[in-house]
Order: structure tokens, then C-alpha cells, then sequence
């Protein structure tokens, strides 16, 4: 039973989440909760998660449909950006009711894009790397049993996103992008709230859970503040046996427009950032041990709005281990 407690838990895009896979340059990942001890029933200790992630943003996209970019003026045209995210997690739970989570990611980012002249003419190609330690988050929780016979609890999380993530990388040519977004870290300070509902009931093949979330800046620079998010997520896991679990999410999102003179603006001079979609998220669980478990996640997007023109993926795909001291 231990084991299909942890299945749902290795499904959960937790509240901890950033942006969904839709920026106006970079992109990052809705990071994944697989820790167990966060939602259901566990025991005091410490448990830790190492995830990979990758999306390959290559969709220009205005409002909900796909466009052609157009080199045909004197603006910029995005191409792609291929974002890799490895994520380590650590979390300690206390007792039955509070517990703690650090999570660090290490961002590897390529973008490209085209620039037009007023002629018509292609006058540039532009590329951009970064590699380096993003934003950090630290997140309480607090959770409280609702029924015993169902192992239903509710709770509570509350916590930071702090500034850092690196953000001076250049472009191959040299000179810091405007675009906050392509960077490892956007300097800014946000708070983490959010709640959550989870249900194992005994002798039941099926787990469940619902989770809501905001994440908004109370600190930023003078020229970027980045938006709000709103995250909405339920799903289901159930057990095959006892070493694999199947996982079934939907995930939805809003997320604001950026502000300050730093936000992407289109060449009209529309706000080119935030947005909102929906996604359904597929995956398997496999338990190694009684302690390590791997697990593999795919986002699919079904709906995907942007403001302005946007990079947008098809999909993002996750793999991790975690394991449980």
C-alpha cells in the first residue's frame, strides 16, 4: 500500500510552479511535485527527488492560433527556444502535520531568432546560451487529516521563489537581452500560497487529488515585475500492482502579463507575454525499491492562448528518481 500512496504523489504538479510552457522568449517548466511526503500519509524524515525536464518551444503562436514568423519588417521574429531543467528537491517532514521543501533547479537554455530590416531583407541571426543555478523555492505546508477511514487530508502550503538565478548571460555576439525571460533567474522575489486535497482510501486501487495555487512578486526590479500565476490541477493514479502505477492530470493556468519598460512588448507595442492553457499529463511510476521510485511525466497542451506573439511546445516531457529516507 506504501507504494500506491506514492504513485499519486509522483503525478502532482505541486504548488510550487512556475510558467507553463508558453513564453515569449524562454520558457519555464511546471515543476513537478514527487515527493510523497508532501499530501498523503508518511512518516517524519527526509525524502529527495532529481528530475530532468525538457521542452523545445518552436510554435509561434498569437492568441490561440499558430502564425508563420514573418521577416518581411525591421522586428524580430523568435525561432525556437530548447529549455533543459534539472531539478533537485529536498523535503522534511516533521511530524503529521508540518513539513518543508527546497527546491533547486539548474536551467540550460538555447534561444534563436531572426531580425528583418524595413526592407524585406534578413539582416541577422541572433543565438543566445545560458547555463547556470535558476530560482530557488522554499515551501512550508501544513496538513490536517479529514477522514481517517478515506485517508483524506487537506492542507495548506506557504513559502518564497527567491532571486537566485543567474541573469547577465549575452548573446553569442555579446550584449544582455532585453528579454528578462531567457534568463536562468528574473531577480525577482514572489510569494507562494496555495491549498491542496488528497485521498488514498484502503483496500481502493485509485488515489485522488485537487490543488490550487498563486504565485506573485512582492519584490522586483524597477524596470521588470513579472505576473501573477494561478495554477488548478486534479488527477487521479491508480495502482496496476504493486511496483507500477499509471497517472492521469489536468492541469490548467492562467498567467499575467509582465510589466516595467523590460516586458516583451510586441513591435505595436502589445504586451507579448502571459497567457493561459490547459493540458492533460499522462505518466507511469515505478517503484525500484520500497524507497526509490522512477517515474516518467508528458505534458500535453489541448489549449494554449498567448498575449501577443509567443514560442509555445507541444508538449514537455519529465523524468526523475526519488527516494525516501
Amino acid at each position: 500500500m506504501a507504494i500506491k500512496y506514492y504513485a499519486i504523489s509522483i503525478g502532482l504538479f505541486g504548488l510550487l510552479n512556475c510558467a507553463a510552457v508558453q513564453a515569449s522568449c524562454g520558457s519555464t517548466f511546471c515543476t513537478i511535485n514527487s515527493n510523497l511526503n508532501e499530501h498523503g500519509l508518511s512518516q517524519p524524515g527526509w525524502n529527495t527527488d532529481l528530475r530532468y525536464s525538457y521542452s523545445q518551444a518552436d510554435i509561434l503562436r498569437s492568441g490561440s492560433k499558430k502564425i508563420a514568423a514573418d521577416t518581411t519588417g525591421d522586428e524580430v521574429e523568435n525561432l525556437q527556444t530548447s529549455n533543459k531543467l534539472i531539478t533537485a528537491s529536498a523535503d522534511y517532514t516533521h511530524d503529521d502535520h508540518w513539513g518543508l521543501t527546497l527546491q533547486i533547479p539548474y536551467v540550460i537554455r538555447d534561444h534563436e531568432h531572426n531580425v528583418g530590416s524595413p526592407a524585406g531583407t534578413l539582416v541577422g541571426h541572433e543565438r543566445f546560451h545560458a547555463s547556470a543555478l535558476g530560482d530557488a523555492k522554499v515551501v512550508g505546508r501544513y496538513r490536517q487529516s479529514l477522514a481517517e477511514e478515506s485517508h483524506s487530508q487537506v492542507g495548506v502550503k506557504f513559502g518564497l521563489k527567491l532571486p537566485t538565478g543567474k541573469k547577465d548571460f549575452e548573446w553569442e555576439a555579446g550584449g544582455i537581452p532585453s528579454e528578462v525571460t531567457l534568463q536562468p533567474g528574473n531577480g525577482s522575489t514572489d510569494v507562494i500560497l496555495g491549498i491542496f486535497w488528497h485521498q488514498a482510501t484502503p483496500g481502493s486501487d485509485w488515489d485522488w487529488f485537487a490543488q490550487g495555487s498563486l504565485q506573485d512578486s512582492i519584490k522586483s526590479s524597477a524596470t521588470f515585475t513579472p505576473g501573477n500565476q494561478i495554477n488548478l490541477d486534479g488527477g487521479t493514479s491508480y495502482a496496476f500492482n504493486n511496483k507500477l502505477s499509471g497517472l492521469l492530470q489536468l492541469n490548467i493556468q492562467w498567467n499575467n502579463k509582465d510589466t516595467g519598460t523590460a516586458a516583451p512588448l510586441t513591435p505595436s507595442g502589445e504586451a507579448s507575454s502571459g497567457g493561459r492553457s490547459i493540458a492533460l499529463t499522462p505518466g507511469l511510476g515505478y517503484a525500484l525499491t520500497s524507497n526509490t521510485q522512477l517515474y516518467g511525466l508528458l505534458q500535453i497542451p489541448v489549449y494554449q492562448y498567448v498575449n501577443g506573439e509567443q514560442l509555445t511546445a507541444q508538449s514537455t516531457f519529465s523524468l526523475g528518481i526519488n527516494h525516501r529516507f
